[in-house]
């Protein structure tokens, strides 16, 4: 006897779907006007997040141009010399036979440097550090390594403002795996750029980039208009993006006359403030 058989199981058909209506000129023009207005919006939001934590300052058009001068002026600012700053500062990040000079371009290489001294016996929380130098920048790598050294350790410094205790971390106990909290480095103009994307630095000016201080070898070499006193400059500028890395975003000039924030950005101007290189006013 044969098997019986099934008829075949029939599903509902599904209901005809209405048409779809063409998108009216005017949905689309809403469409279109949505579309652009958030675009603008990330990109504002962009620009101001790069403002705001993007280190020493990403460079205006008039920066590019023609340096910080060009800021300056736009910005209204005076430029005094860094005279009213202490004298005996400069002594911690003397230039001694540094070049004035560095090239557009290093090779390309960063070597971790041996930090030389010793940490202090402030307590506080500690931040590592490394250092950095790029190849092919004719500086003194070891020397770069003891300024920055006697920078963070200065009195003045972030140890006392923020009551942290900076801890080097030498090449050896990085190669193994210790990342330092900051990192401290020297590169070319090209090199800064690349490090600091999307930060529009345009070889000009130092940022500092997820804990790294980049450091533009052409600045620490040359310096600025604003400060007569390159060492005093170099204090800034380690102190500036050093302090990007402990979270500490842009200032502006309180008041004519007063000493400078370390978070301004007193490459591209001073806003009418003296230049002053330390996280503290004192001293």
């Amino acid at each position: 006897m044969s098997a019986p058989t099934h008829a075949p199981e029939r599903r509902p058909m599904p209901p005809d779907l209405p048409p779809r209506r063409p998108m009216s000129p005017q949905r689309r023009r809403r469409l279109r006007r949505t579309l652009i207005l958030g675009g603008l919006g990330f990109l504002l939001l962009a620009w101001v997040l790069s403002r705001v934590f993007g280190g020493d300052g990403t460079a205006s058009a008039a920066d590019a141009a023609g340096g910080p001068a060009g800021a300056a002026s736009a910005t209204g600012a005076a430029s005094p010399s860094a005279s009213s700053a202490s004298a005996s500062a400069s002594s911690s990040a003397t230039p001694g036979s540094d070049p004035t000079t560095v090239p557009q371009q290093g090779d390309g290489k960063l070597t971790m440097v041996t930090v030389p001294g010793t940490d202090t016996t402030r307590t506080g929380k500690t931040i590592t550090f490394g250092v950095d130098v790029e190849g092919g920048l004719g500086i003194d790598a070891a020397g770069f390594a003891s300024q920055v050294r006697t920078i963070l350790s200065d009195e003045r410094g972030w140890e006392v403002a923020d009551g942290v205790h900076f801890v080097a971390l030498d090449p050896a106990k990085r190669a193994a795996g210790a990342t330092p909290d900051v990192r401290v480095t020297l590169a070319s103009p090209a090199l800064t750029d690349q490090l600091c994307a999307p930060l529009q630095t345009l070889g000009k000016v130092s940022c500092n980039r997820h804990g790294r201080a980049v450091i533009n070898a052409m600045r620490w070499a040359s310096g600025v208009e604003f400060y007569t006193d390159l060492g005093l400059y170099r204090i800034y500028l380690i102190n500036h993006e050093v302090g990007h890395g402990l979270s500490h975003p842009h200032q502006n000039c309180p008041t004519p006359g007063a000493k400078a924030p370390i978070m301004l950005q007193q490459t591209l101007g001073l806003e009418g403030c003296q230049p002053w290189p330390y996280p503290t006013t004192g001293g």
